[in-house]
């Protein structure tokens, strides 16, 4: 990536606090709307579809290998324009769930550990099981107790693989998928644990942000990190060794909560005023790992 952060270009328009974008391909990107309860198509031309309606709160989103669209559901709370929560009118317990050709089916709703289960965000590993984030009960921040991150395996079988506190948030396997990224919300850190076949190490500090929370990122084939400072309104680019690359502000209350790689373009949702921007960049997205649960959810 070089020369200067180009201006952003708006994608899409009206969401419902918008979250987790997923790039399809062809200049269409899908993103959740957490306060909307569903999951939407964003076409180059700006039109949207509905691609599921999934109650609760949509929280984050990772694509599959069978074109589904998985999703962390939250269970029902996101930020309000008030400063405060808005709560959906009829909650539930945080799960994961599938949206597949305009059908809504449930991966995992056992989730590990005391309710509230609040799954934040999501991604598939090398062993092809699907990593989550269960921030637990951050609607109760005086009283926040540790999150989780949660494994669920290709036959269903749930497990709980590490406890953060401090809200854990984006997650992300490195380049060399030797590392898995969390970012910790609260503490303004993202961490890396070691991962292999059989299990994750103690973790270290990748980097902290010099402004905003964490909250979702994405790496570039080059292995850069763009991580979205939400509540500061800042994107933050760090280099593989952690040295921080640039600091973009983004428009005052756009709250930048999660991005991905596409065509060149770095996809950022802004939460508040219900967009999501493009930027033109000079980068490749790092290519993810896309396994579907067989068997699970509707799964092929």
């Amino acid at each position: 990536m070089s020369g200067g952060w180009p201006r952003p270009r708006v994608v899409g328009e009206g969401l419902d606090f918008p979250e987790g974008p997923v790039y399809l391909g062809g200049g269409a990107v899908a993103a959740v709307e957490m306060r909307g309860q569903r999951v939407t198509r964003i076409d180059p031309d700006g039109a949207t579809t509905t691609l599921g309606r999934l109650g609760g709160g949509p929280n984050g989103a990772a694509l599959g290998a069978d074109g589904a669209i998985y999703v962390a559901n939250n269970g029902g709370l996101a930020a309000a324009d008030d400063g405060g929560y808005w709560h959906a009118p009829e909650p539930m317990d945080g799960c994961v769930q599938r949206v597949a050709g305009g059908a809504v089916s449930t991966v995992a709703a056992d989730l590990p550990g005391d309710p509230p289960h609040r799954p934040n965000d999501l991604c598939f590993g090398p062993d092809g099981r699907l990593y989550v984030t269960d921030s637990h009960n951050w609607e109760d921040l005086r009283n926040l107790r540790p999150g989780r991150i949660v494994a669920i395996g290709p036959g269903g079988e749930v497990e709980q693989v590490a406890e953060m506190a401090a809200m854990p948030n984006g997650i992300g396997f490195a380049p060399d998928a030797e590392r898995m990224f969390v970012a910790q919300s609260l503490t303004r850190k993202v961490w890396a644990y070691p991962w292999s076949p059989a299990g994750l190490g103690e973790p270290e500090v990748v980097c902290k942000l010099p402004s905003g929370s964490p909250d979702g990122f994405c790496f570039d084939a080059e292995g850069n990190l763009y991580v979205c400072g939400s509540v500061g309104h800042v994107i933050h680019v760090f280099a593989p060794s952690g040295k921080l690359l640039r600091s973009i502000d983004t428009e005052p209350g756009a709250q930048p909560t999660n991005c991905c790689i596409g065509d060149g373009q770095l996809f950022v949702t802004y939460s508040m005023p219900g967009r999501v921007v493009a930027y033109d960049i000079d980068a490749a997205p790092l290519e993810l790992f896309a396994f579907n649960l067989a068997g699970v959810g509707g799964g092929s």
